[in-house]
């Protein structure tokens, strides 16, 4: 699909956003494809990878060459495609991994937040240079204080400065940061992690999480009790219980 490759590695989906001289930036284009495979995914898939083509940039936001050329309608309509598509990939029934490599700026701040997962090199950046340019990262901001301080999120927001992937992992950017030297193998080896998995308890586990977050302690903790008991009536459950007594591999079939 034009500006996103989208390919398949076993139970993992990789997304690429294939903009590199552009420096994949977010187009129309690339959002409905992203918006398209996490909507529609195969049951089979167990965990979803989203990165940048090339080493340097994860993705730097908006195409301003696009934002300047078009109507005021039309930024209108592109920020509402962009918001579709982080909340498709929040509730995506699989995990979603943010692969990020370089510099991730304005709206790719926001579309790594959307993912359930943020894996980023030593050589990442993330920044939000909205302010400087006359505007504001106003959808980056409903995620962004979802994950770091209200303080920290106004810093990053206010002075456009970046931080790099060690302060990003502690103040909640990033889940995970991995030496350059060893990212790739070390990514691999993490997405092997996640797939393997029992997959009807990550789906079920994901949606609940996602739940929880945004419903108050007694409400939530209830709901968490019926999806407890509800994930221990599966083959799935069953098996993983079994696999630990007699010490081997599980092995699932997803029921």
């Amino acid at each position: 699909m034009t500006d996103l490759r989208v390919e398949r590695d076993g139970p993992a989906l990789w997304l690429t956003i294939d903009r590199e001289e552009r420096r994949n930036a977010l187009s129309a284009a690339g959002l409905r494809g992203i918006l398209a495979a996490v909507s529609g995914l195969d049951p089979a898939v167990r965990a979803v990878v989203i990165t940048g083509a090339g080493e340097r940039v994860f993705c730097s936001g908006a195409d301003l060459g696009q934002f300047r050329d078009s109507t005021v309608l039309e930024q209108h309509e592109a920020g509402g495609l962009l918001t579709e598509v982080l909340l498709a990939i929040r509730a995506c029934p699989a995990p979603v991994i943010a692969r990020v490599q370089g510099m991730c700026l304005a709206g790719g701040v926001g579309l790594a937040l959307s993912c359930d997962l943020v894996l980023a090199s030593s050589n990442a950046e993330f920044g939000l240079p909205e302010a400087g340019l006359g505007l504001w990262p106003f959808i980056v901001s409903a995620l962004l204080v979802r994950h770091v301080s209200p303080k920290h999120a106004m810093d990053l927001m206010l002075t456009g400065d970046r931080v790099d992937a060690e302060t990003a992992g502690r103040i909640g950017l990033a889940s995970r940061v991995f030496p350059v030297q060893t990212y790739d193998a070390d990514v691999t080896t993490y997405v092997a992690k996640v797939v393997a998995a029992a997959p009807v308890a990550v789906r079920l586990g994901k949606a609940a999480f996602a739940a929880a977050a945004e419903t108050p302690l007694a409400p939530a903790l209830a709901a968490m009790h019926a999806q407890l008991s509800l994930v221990a009536t599966t083959q799935d459950a069953a098996e993983g219980i079994a696999a630990f007594f007699e010490k081997r591999p599980p092995r699932w079939t997803g029921r």
